[in-house]
């Protein structure tokens, strides 16, 4: 039994005619599957805990974007027997840029339902204060590139760009609006349990498992996804009008030449702000904090393509 999870708000207008072609390669092969529609990030877990409440061996195709398979992630309760096939239908698609994984549909249900190509990779874990935890596979933040998260998906304009088949600058265009007002702010970066920079001028620090973040920006351009290790990048003491011309850079991973930006690998990491600032996990965000960590998973996700 193949279970397959579809978030309908990721591409509506070609979620249909996608999986329709799905549901053929699934019924040419006489393969049985059950198909299980999301409503919200919270019917996303709820699924997630439901198929992954035993060991039992489980294919689970999912469709959506970053935060479909985000909340996934956070709603599962094991990882061992479960194998992931993940078809990227969002308007960042990170994980699928790092990853490797195309929106050739067609080939990449090949992968999928033959075992072609598995791949076992770690994920991230940012753990507050108050001890509540959130996972990731991509990348998580705290500062500009947070606030952008935030400002994205509560912009009107992310629908716009999404029905115009141009979902993934709306984190450029908004990056860019949003250096007008971009205030720097204190904190201090341990990794491993050691500090390694303070300064009272960080713009983000962003913590990844893959390359890239906010629809492709390479922050971390080093980084294989079988790594073990998290990877750190930090923008810190850029003069503002000089942020413009870096951010072209991000793009293919050049940026990290600049003076300002940090490259760092862990273990673990642990940021401390001294004023509350925007944090997010794969993109989603939901509240302010002054303090968080970071670890990397001892247990492996796998996934098909």
């Amino acid at each position: 039994m193949i279970y397959c999870l579809i978030n309908p708000s990721s591409r509506n207008r070609k979620i249909n005619r996608i999986w329709k072609g799905i549901e053929k390669d699934l019924e040419e092969e006489r393969i049985p599957y059950q198909l299980i529609i999301s409503k919200s990030r919270e019917d996303v877990m709820e699924t997630a805990g439901r198929l992954t409440s035993d060991e039992e061996e489980k294919t689970i195709i999912i469709l959506g974007g970053d935060g479909t398979l985000n909340s996934f992630l956070n709603g599962m309760k094991n990882t061992r027997g479960i194998k992931i096939g993940y078809l990227p239908m969002g308007s960042g698609n990170d994980f699928a840029r790092g990853m490797g994984i195309t929106t050739n549909y067609k080939e990449e249900m090949d992968l999928i339902l033959h075992d072609k190509q598995i791949r076992k990779i770690h994920y991230g874990t940012v753990t507050y204060k108050s001890g509540r935890e959130q996972r990731f596979f991509v990348s998580a933040g705290m500062g500009y590139d947070a606030k952008v998260c935030y400002v994205a998906d509560h912009s009107r304009l992310k629908k716009l760009f999404n029905r115009i088949s141009l979902g993934k600058l709306i984190y450029l265009f908004i990056g860019v609006r949003s250096l007008l007002n971009a205030r720097t702010f204190s904190a201090t970066l341990y990794t491993d349990g050691l500090p390694v920079l303070e300064s009272d001028r960080f713009l983000f620090t962003s913590f990844h498992m893959l390359p890239y973040e906010g629809g492709g920006f390479k922050f971390c351009p080093n980084i294989r996804p079988e790594d073990s290790q998290l990877h750190i990048c930090v923008a810190e003491g850029i003069p503002r009008r000089k942020v413009p011309f870096i951010i072209p850079q991000a793009l293919v991973g050049t940026h990290v030449s600049r003076k300002g930006v940090h490259q760092f690998c862990c273990s673990e990491a642990e940021f401390i702000a001294t004023k509350p600032q925007y944090v997010h996990t794969d993109g989603e965000t939901d509240y302010l904090y002054d303090e968080i960590k970071i670890s990397v998973s001892k247990e492996k996700v796998t996934f098909l393509n």
